[in-house]
């Protein structure tokens, strides 16, 4: 079975969870014999073994190395720097564009690509590559899944979405021939607000790694001999994940226990607003922003920190506390996200309650015990929910749309 997989991120590109996810069921894939030509919308470096083609408008040379990036939760409007030919020694022109026509310019070229291969099922990863998904099954007649990881509406935090990625993924669902979201959170959201036929909807929830990492040097090395306890925050910073609700929850705690330090890691379009928020609120000997971390910086980070919280007002899943949890660190989360429907061994908050939020924090530091069971019971309950276990059901689906193709 050979699959058209078109996504907008892949690693080692660092720009958020849908990557991970895309690396995590690609991986697996591969392990059930599944041959997986993964569709980027630029060259960049790629992780793993399988099939890469580059949407490049001159795709077919060779591999170019350049630091021209794509970011997958900005609004269509949002603009973007992308290569836009090359001059005559080879040299890439950098220009400028709207998001949207990024996404359309890579549904022209996937239309193309659709042409040139040969593969039996297509499958397309979050708004960005809806309409490439579309394109290719338009030009090659094969049968369509939408993946699902975010909806307009998660990114907006509430019913105030950009019409333009409305639009594009209530089309696109319409053409589908199915649709995977990776929680019922999520599918609640697309058949009540895009108006997708259930039986249309199938849910996966994403899966996490499972194996024991490194222990690796600890960070913040002065605040603990101090004996300072260390709150995480670790995503985008945007409306969309909660951050100003964790600062409130903050200002609660340090009042109870002037002793812990939040810690935020990330970046997004409301961080000047949350540092604005941090120094009104009189925290600022409380609250470290640590920047966006990555790889061997975010395991540190994790495993230095007593309690992870992810404080999110519209989550579709949310890996980090899997990844929190993988490195040894309990969590606190939203109950309007994805994997408070699959993760029992946490302490889950509605975003909004700032005191209950707090008094989860303060239980959970002052009694170890709390912490450590959670950990062991949350280790052990994600033997199974592992990415290989989500890749068997998108395998299975593959399998049930090709076996109705051919009866």
């Amino acid at each position: 079975m050979r699959v058209l997989t078109f996504g907008w991120e892949f690693p080692p590109s660092k720009n958020g969870g849908l990557g991970v996810a895309c690396y995590g069921l690609t991986r697996e894939l591969l392990h059930y014999g599944v041959e997986v030509i993964f569709v980027l919308p630029k060259t960049q470096a790629t992780m793993g073994d399988a099939q890469f083609r580059f949407a490049d408008d001159e795709r077919l040379l060779k591999v170019r190395q350049t630091d021209v990036s794509l970011f997958p939760y900005l609004h269509s409007s949002g603009r973007v720097n992308v290569i836009v030919g090359y001059d005559k020694v080879g040299k890439a022109i950098i220009g400028s564009r709207t998001i949207l026509e990024e996404v359309h310019r890579f549904a022209d070229q996937a239309s193309l690509i659709a042409q040139e291969e040969e593969f039996d099922v297509i499958h397309a990863h979050d708004w960005t590559s809806y309409l490439a998904g579309v394109a290719a099954k338009i030009a090659s007649g094969k049968k369509l899944i939408l993946h699902v990881h975010a909806t307009s509406f998660d990114q907006a935090a509430s019913d105030n979405v950009d019409p333009s990625i409305y639009k594009i993924e209530k089309e696109a669902f319409e053409m589908a021939d199915k649709v995977v979201t990776v929680s019922q959170f999520t599918k609640d959201i697309i058949v009540n607000k895009h108006h997708v036929p259930a039986d249309k909807v199938v849910v996966i929830h994403n899966g996490c790694d499972t194996y024991e990492p490194e222990r690796l040097p600890p960070t913040l090395a002065e605040l603990k001999r101090q004996g300072k306890k260390i709150v995480l925050f670790h995503g985008r910073i945007s409306i969309q994940k909660g951050v100003d609700h964790f600062v409130r929850a903050a200002r609660r705690v340090v009042d109870a226990d002037p002793n812990v330090v939040f810690v935020i890691s990330g970046w997004g379009d409301m961080i000047h607003q949350v540092i604005e928020q941090v120094g009104a609120m009189g925290l600022s000997e409380n609250v470290r922003f640590a920047g966006a971390l990555w790889d061997s910086d975010r395991d540190r980070m994790y495993q230095s920190a007593d309690l992870f919280v992810m404080p999110s007002v519209s989550e579709p899943f949310g890996l980090v506390p899997l990844e929190a949890l993988q490195h040894g660190t309990p969590s606190i989360i939203s109950k309007q996200s994805g994997v408070a429907e699959v993760l029992t061994h946490v302490l889950k908050v509605d975003f909004w309650d700032i005191d209950e939020m707090a008094n989860q924090i303060l239980s959970s530091l002052r009694y170890p015990v709390i912490r450590e069971q959670m950990v062991k019971e949350g280790k052990m309950q994600m033997q199974g929910m592992s990415w290989r276990i989500a890749a068997q059901k998108v395998q299975k689906l593959y399998q049930s749309l090709l076996q109705y193709v051919t009866t």
